[in-house]
């Protein structure tokens, strides 16, 4: 698309001719999209279009029209002539149409061949380019084949129905438009053959001799593809569900008598030339034909991962925007099982409003038989033999496509099973991926066996082998399917070990809620102190302080005195929990016990992190220096073994030491540090720490709007990740800044907010900080006895935690006592 804007044109008068003037340059084959707008003369926007329509109409490359367009444009005293723009998406074509008086000149190819593409309705079947999705593996491989393969004569797209096939066939078509494109669907004869091809052709005497049927079909085809080819005009026959043209025969299917004769010809006819001629097939399935070994063959699978969503955001009913219920949306794309055909029946099923759409739902979850009306055939079903389905139905055990070697253990018993495999493969009861991975579509009507615990047991043990012991890469949606056999299966060490690990990766990332639900149902079978460790540091997160509390102290009791880098992480962050309830000396000594362990075993990660830790509790206390000094030796610490984690940390906590004695440009040069790596390492509960913090800078300098932005940003972080007791800070803030400007109402509305978070999660200082906010307010309204009931609390809270703070909120309730005694 080329998209030509900046012809910002005016209110009235001649403007109807400029749209015009953009749908000639569509007709034409020009491609290009005029733009509009307000101040611009209606005259200069014409000849703009006017111009450009007369350069490219002659055949110049695009730059060269637009260029000269711009000097028309000047010569005319165009005012606004600077602002044509000219945008294109992908490759910039040369010119558009061949230049007047070229012999046998012809307007610019259409845009797209969709329309070529027709089911037994006649209706287009295929999607136009601009909602094609996905698929780039598929495409890559079928075009070096059709445009770089001297050995092969075209590409076999097989799967089951609704994966896509025609439409990967026209996206092929679009993207080789040096081709003369036949594209036929259905049954294939010799005469239907010859007379597509005959009106393909331009010379009359070509035309005669493909019509000679006294000669062979092949020697016809074999001269016409020739001369063709000397002229640089290779044909791309796209033969479309051409299903049709087979029989059954032996568990298999193969080509019917006359379109085997058929193929032969255009087979051989293309390999005896060497010539560019190609052939694309669609087919649900991989039949049998010796001519095949001439092919490569590209199997389909269900839409998956981002193919999948893009699919689903194309659609109303599955999009962002859509207010159908999740659970219906979640519902139906498990039936449709990355199918694009059953989504989009799903999804006018899901946009309907006069139908009970849950109960359709839970009818085709129970009995999918319209499901499978719309890509089985009765054919394919009758091809499932006693065996294969057998085979299928221990498949299902596996929801993602595994390597062959996992299918066979979990069929190890069922004979011939590498026969059973390739015929499913062919028949499209198996989707194959395009690094051969194997999976059972769920529409197949197969159900697991009875021995379910057991199937799962050998399905996790094979996985664990080939994706994580065995695995250079490991992929979390591979480790969570290992998981979820593992918990199926009860290996509960399989279970132990990936749960451990993933809920500490996902911790890193924020992701609080996943981690807790991947912890809890690992403990359904068996206990562990590390993933007691890591349910302990989400739910803290979340602010299930006494849950969290439990969890650390279970697993405490539970590390073996072996592990002593894990206990001492243990303490550590049980530490951190005892820090925001307001414990400080037991804070304290909790950390210092983590130091010790960490420094007698060389743990320099976990000294840096517990040196940052305690660190942070000096600082609450006032005690910058001490603060200062202990963030700098965990810093040291950091850069040189690259703990990118708790370097962003303590870089965000020196900022706020900076910020704290007023060195603001040096404060924001540490958050933005600290903001660079969150960014770069995905965790977004430090990104919105920073962005609260920068929001404080702004609120500060007076930047009222700045800070309200910069604070609902970090609010939304939070809200995502469910850090509820960052949320609580930052409504504080955002009441501190609606109180100053006089929304009293509004600031407190916020504030008790905050607090009821607090007081949920138990921090004490949050709590304290908040009921002082409180209190001021009551102060300035002039209810003095409700002032003090607010200050007097957060005075002993902020007391008890030795802050700095204490003494302010003192005077205070000092200044209030002497007002309630005086009025």
């Amino acid at each position: 698309m080329i998209f030509l804007s900046g012809c910002r044109t005016g209110q009235a008068g001649n403007s109807g001719s400029v749209p015009s003037m953009a749908e000639e340059l569509l007709k034409s084959g020009a491609k290009a999209v005029l733009g509009w707008g307000q101040k611009v003369l209606d005259s200069d926007a014409t000849a703009a279009a006017a111009a450009l329509y007369e350069e490219l109409s002659a055949g110049k490359q695009i730059t060269e029209a637009v260029a000269c367009t711009y000097q028309a444009l000047i010569k005319n005293k165009a005012r606004d002539w600077h602002l044509l723009r000219l945008y294109a998406a992908g490759n910039l074509p040369s010119s558009l149409v061949t230049p007047l008086r070229t012999r046998g000149r012809k307007p610019a190819p259409p845009l797209s061949v969709s329309t070529q593409f027709l089911d037994p309705a006649g209706k287009v079947k295929v999607p136009t380019r601009e909602s094609f999705v996905g698929r780039r593996r598929q495409l890559q491989n079928c075009l070096r084949v059709l445009s770089q393969s001297t050995d092969e004569v075209g590409v076999l797209i097989h799967g089951m129905g609704g994966l896509g096939k025609s439409s990967l066939a026209a996206r092929l078509c679009d993207r080789l438009p040096n081709f003369e494109r036949v594209v036929w669907v259905g049954r294939i004869d010799e005469a239907s053959l010859v007379s597509r091809l005959t009106e393909k052709l331009d010379d009359n005497e070509q035309r005669k001799r493909l019509q000679n049927y006294d000669e062979e079909l092949k020697f016809r085809l074999r001269r016409v593809f020739q001369q063709l080819h000397e002229q640089a005009k290779p044909f791309l026959l796209v033969l479309d569900d051409f299903e049709v043209n087979l029989e059954p025969r032996d568990q298999s299917y193969i080509l019917q008598s006359e379109a085997a004769e058929v193929m032969k010809a255009l087979v051989w006819a293309i390999r005896e030339n060497y010539t560019s001629h190609c052939i694309i097939i669609t087919c649900r399935y991989d039949f049998e034909f010796t001519q095949l070994q001439h092919f490569h063959k590209q199997p389909l699978e269900g839409m998956r991962g981002a193919d999948l969503r893009k699919k689903c955001n194309l659609l109303t009913a599955f999009g962002a925007e859509s207010q159908v219920d999740e659970a219906l949306k979640s519902q139906a794309q498990k039936l449709a099982d990355g199918n694009p055909r059953l989504l989009e029946w799903l999804d006018k099923i899901l946009q309907n409003s006069t139908v009970d759409v849950a109960a359709i739902l839970n009818r085709l979850a129970a009995d999918p038989v319209e499901l499978r009306e719309q890509v089985l055939a009765e054919a394919l079903l009758a091809q499932m033999d006693t065996t294969m389905q057998k085979m299928l139905s221990r498949g299902l055990v596996f929801e993602l496509p595994v390597p062959r070697e996992a299918l066979a253990t979990v069929c190890e018993n069922i004979a011939n099973l590498e026969h059973y495999i390739s015929r499913a493969v062919a028949l499209g009861l198996l989707e194959v991926s395009h690094d051969q991975a194997l999976r059972v579509p769920r529409i197949l009507p197969v159900q697991l066996p009875k021995d379910g615990e057991v199937l799962h047991k050998q399905a996790a043990e094979v996985l664990y082998r080939l994706w994580w012991e065995e695995a250079e890469t490991r992929i979390e949606e591979q480790q969570l399917e290992i998981h979820r056999l593992a918990l199926l299966g009860k290996v509960d060490k399989i279970a132990l070990e990936i749960a451990g690990k993933l809920a500490s990766y996902w911790k890193s990332q924020s992701r609080f809620r996943e981690a807790v639900q991947l912890c809890k149902s690992t403990l359904e079978i068996a206990e562990d102190y590390l993933v007691l460790h890591q349910l302990a540091r989400s739910e803290q997160a979340l602010g299930e302080v006494s849950k969290a509390q439990d969890h650390y102290q279970k697993a405490l009791d539970q590390c073996p005195a072996k592990d002593e880098k894990e206990k001492a992480a243990i303490i550590h962050n049980f530490g951190y929990l005892k820090a925001d309830r307001g414990e400080i000396e037991a804070a304290i000594a909790l950390y210092q016990q983590s130091l010790a362990i960490t420094e007698q075993i060389g743990d320099v990660q976990g000294k840096a992190t517990t040196l940052h830790e305690m660190g942070r509790l000096k600082a609450n206390r006032g005690e910058i220096e001490e603060a200062t000094a202990l963030y700098e030796q965990s810093l040291a610490i950091t850069e040189p073994i690259g703990d990118v984690e708790t370097k962003a940390a303590t870089l965000h906590n020196l900022g706020s030491l900076k910020a704290d004695r007023g060195e603001i440009k040096e404060a924001l040069i540490f958050y933005k540090q600290s903001l660079v790596i969150t960014e770069q390492i995905g965790n977004v509960q430090g990104q919105a720490a920073t962005l609260h913090q920068l929001g404080i800078l702004k609120a500060n300098s007076g930047e009222i709007k700045e800070a309200i932005a910069l604070y609902e940003r970090s609010l939304a972080l939070k809200e995502q990740i469910g850090d509820i007791g960052g949320q609580a800070v930052t409504l504080q803030q955002l009441g501190i800044l609606k109180a100053n400007s006089g929304e009293i109402k509004e600031a407190i509305a916020l504030y008790k907010q905050s607090f009821a978070i607090t007081e949920q999660i138990g921090d004490v200082q949050g709590q304290a900080m908040t009921l002082w906010c409180l209190g001021h307010i009551a102060e300035q309204q002039g209810d003095y006895n409700q002032a003090l009931d607010y200050l007097q609390p957060a005075l002993e809270i902020l007391q008890r935690i030795q802050s700095p703070d204490a003494e302010k909120v003192r005077q205070m309730v000092a200044r209030v006592q002497g007002l309630i005694r005086n009025s």
